[in-house]
């Protein structure tokens, strides 16, 4: 129906084009074309943070180090943060059995986020630390508890990645750990694609 009234549309405009000229002519196509776009629209689009990391130490003998940060802006248009952790550190429970707490400090992810200008100076607002495998696991917060401005995601993780000749001997300690924030984002028809969307906090920008 949408696609009718569009060629409809079209012909209107070739057949003014035939019958007038001059500023009114162009003045009119550019009435009727306004008529044709779409309307932006309003959705709620997230936006994600975060690291998907396998360990390889291509031996038994050494671990293998990784730590990173990134900075999440929350501005007065973020309205829910959603943290996913998750991480697998094979034969963990055993070795834990045989060797003691030390492997705490052997293999291990630690993850902190931080508000704004709290880091290291207090505790951050939220935290988690694995030294077994830790299942999936989602963590929900509502615009009530966010301070406007930069917060810190930091990862500090040590593990091992084995590949060795029997398969059954291989494993790779791995984690992921992502957050995500909903801001508003406007989508006009008319020149994004499918999916695409300008964030309202950077129109005010």
């Amino acid at each position: 129906m949408r696609r009718t009234s569009s060629v409809q549309s079209l012909v209107a405009i070739m057949l003014v084009c035939i019958t007038t000229s001059g500023c009114l002519s162009l003045a009119m196509q550019r009435e009727m074309i306004e008529d044709m776009r779409e309307e932006p629209v309003l959705i709620e689009k997230e936006d994600r943070f975060g690291w998907d990391y396998t360990f390889d130490s291509s031996t038994a003998v050494n671990t293998i180090m990784y730590s990173n940060e990134t900075k999440i802006l929350f501005d007065e248009t973020v309205s829910k943060l959603v943290i996913e952790f998750r991480a697998q550190l094979p034969y963990s429970t055993y070795i834990e059995d045989l060797l003691g707490n030390e492997t705490n400090e052997v293999r291990y992810v630690d993850v902190k986020l931080w508000q704004p200008g709290t880091r290291d100076i207090s505790s951050p607002f939220w935290e988690a630390r694995a030294t077994q495998d830790y299942p999936l696991e989602r963590f929900t917060f509502g615009k009530s508890d966010f301070i406007l401005g930069e917060w810190d995601l930091v990862v500090e993780a040590r593990g091992y990645g084995i590949t060795a000749p029997v398969d059954q001997l291989s494993f790779h300690d791995h984690f992921e750990v992502y957050a995500t924030i909903t801001k508003p984002c406007i989508r006009f028809p008319e020149i994004d694609d499918v999916g695409e969307c300008t964030f309202v906090s950077d129109l005010k920008s």
